[in-house]
């Protein structure tokens, strides 16, 4: 409530026009990020894919510099991609700059696709093929999440740039977490389970839980996926939750045996339209850990 009363006194002060020396003109991010890792992306080419919400940002996503709506037929080449955190929320982003590197920043990387830009590329986005199944993508739900609650979707209108992904996997990863009867929710244990997903921990978890890093357990997604397993899922069938539970079954791993024990998940998140741009290529789409820890 705090943050939306923010927002809201922050479009007041904009249909104004008022102007206060003493605060920058450019519009804040919720807190000041730093990069946790960081390496070459060797300038892989990317488009936007037509989010509205999507823009460059500075080094500490504090200050937005360009609108990607300016930029729709912009290929733009990725010279890092960096994990980045403000303490309390994690994201990946690409330092990208265009042709003529004259226009850069960091976007997150929801925002674009992989490839060059051609003529096709805003048709694709915005009207995909007839054949494919797209019905999950309406216009409360342009992303085509599969089987979004009517919350979920209302946290996404609000949702600021850096948000999105995380509400996604929050609901996503629910009836998952929910089906290990017995357990606890700690929303802490999701932030673990994330750095595990990413390969490092950063100094916040290190910090947080210390030597009780080595006594949580971790459960991971068993194979990786073809590209119609990906495509099922975006589908909607199975339903993630579904899914998760199959591939237990496969690792023999029954949820009830956990209980009294604390749990937390992440995963990534899936979106219909992501694959039907791209083509069906998301290599993490059915990517989860879960973490468990026993008090």
């Amino acid at each position: 409530m705090k943050k939306h009363l923010i927002l809201f006194v922050g479009l007041l002060v904009s249909f104004a026009g008022l102007a206060l020396t003493s605060v920058p003109q450019a519009v804040k991010a919720a807190g000041v990020y730093h990069t946790v890792k960081s390496k070459s992306a060797n300038n892989i080419s990317f488009h936007w894919n037509g989010s509205t919400n999507a823009y460059l940002w500075n080094d500490n996503l504090t200050q937005k510099k360009h609108h990607l709506t300016n930029y729709p037929k912009t290929t733009w080449y990725a010279a890092k991609v960096l994990k980045m955190t403000n303490g309390t929320k994690t994201g990946t982003f690409y330092y990208v700059t265009n042709q003529s590197g004259k226009t850069k920043g960091y976007v997150w990387k929801g925002y674009l696709t992989r490839g060059a830009y051609s003529s096709n590329s805003t048709v694709t986005s915005n009207n995909p093929n007839k054949g494919a199944n797209t019905k999950w993508i309406t216009k409360g739900n342009p992303s085509g999440i599969p089987y979004p609650t009517e919350a979920e979707l209302d946290k996404l209108k609000y949702a600021t740039s850096d948000e999105p992904d995380f509400i996604v996997t929050y609901y996503q990863d629910q009836p998952v977490i929910k089906a290990f009867t017995g357990t606890t929710y700690n929303d802490k244990l999701d932030d673990v389970a994330m750095d595990e997903a990413n390969g490092q921990f950063g100094s916040v978890i290190k910090h947080e839980w210390g030597d009780k890093l080595n006594d949580i357990q971790y459960v991971k997604l068993s194979a990786q996926l073809t590209n119609q397993q990906m495509q099922n899922l975006a589908n909607g069938s199975p339903t993630f939750k579904r899914f998760v539970l199959n591939d237990l079954t496969k690792q023999h791993i029954k949820p009830s045996n956990y209980k009294g024990w604390q749990i937390g998940m992440f995963s990534e998140p899936i979106y219909q339209k992501e694959l039907l741009i791209s083509n069906g290529q998301n290599p993490r789409i059915g990517e989860y850990v879960i973490a468990l820890y026993k008090p």
